[in-house]
């Protein structure tokens, strides 16, 4: 089965003359195609990270950083939404920077979270450092799936351990994790090492690999 992930997160960007803030990733499609369509969305800032006033973008620049290809020019927008064609079995990024109407570039934001998704029959390429996506979907009831990354120069004698704790650091739920190079995932039914249902509320995800730990924040509901 083809299995999609994606990271949420919400990168501040320093700007200059325009400030820009890149926000959470969503889906729009599914899996199953080969080819899935990734919508970014960033909110434009008045006020830059120095508390300086400047003038609002007039349209952006897109950029994509695909697998080991590089960053390269992807497209120009005038809104502050552009849609990824994501493809199978290659880790994408996107970075955007504005352009005021004197044409003054901004900085560039920084990179969004990874993007990826396994084609039929592919176990995706081998991260080259522990990764920790953002577990989806989120917030969740009644079970999340968890994506874990294990990169080919783990020893074996490493650490690895995937771990879920309450904000205040008592552990919840350890799983039982596969060693192998690549891409792996479990999938957490809410429940705690006896098979008790858990509270309502945010659950940190702790992802130990070697020396390198990883977490990520979740909510479930009710």
């Amino acid at each position: 089965m083809s299995r999609f992930w994606h990271r949420n997160s919400a990168l501040v960007v320093p700007i200059a003359p325009v400030a820009l803030a890149l926000a959470a990733l969503c889906t729009a499609g599914t899996a199953t195609a080969q080819i899935v369509a990734m919508d970014f969305h960033w909110a434009p800032c008045a006020v830059d990270v120095d508390g300086v006033q400047k003038p609002p973008a007039v349209f952006y620049e897109v950029f994509v950083l695909r697998g080991a290809d590089g960053e390269a020019f992807a497209a120009t927008v005038d809104d502050t939404v552009w849609t990824l064609d994501a493809e199978p079995d290659v880790m994408q990024r996107i970075c955007v920077r504005g352009v005021d109407a004197q044409g003054n570039p901004s900085q560039f934001s920084e990179w969004s979270e990874p993007v990826y998704f396994e084609g039929q029959g592919s176990d995706g390429p081998v991260p080259p450092a522990p990764e920790l996506p953002q577990n989806y979907p989120n917030p969740f009831n009644p079970e999340t799936r968890i994506v874990y990354g294990v990169p080919d120069d783990l020893g074996d004698a490493a650490v690895l351990r995937l771990e879920i704790f309450t904000v205040d650091g008592r552990r919840v739920r350890t799983f039982d994790v596969d060693r192998s190079a690549g891409w792996h995932e479990v999938t957490w039914d809410g429940r705690d090492e006896r098979g008790q249902a858990s509270a309502a509320g945010t659950y940190i995800t702790r992802y130990a690999a070697g020396t390198m730990v990883k977490t990520g924040k979740m909510t479930m509901v009710k």
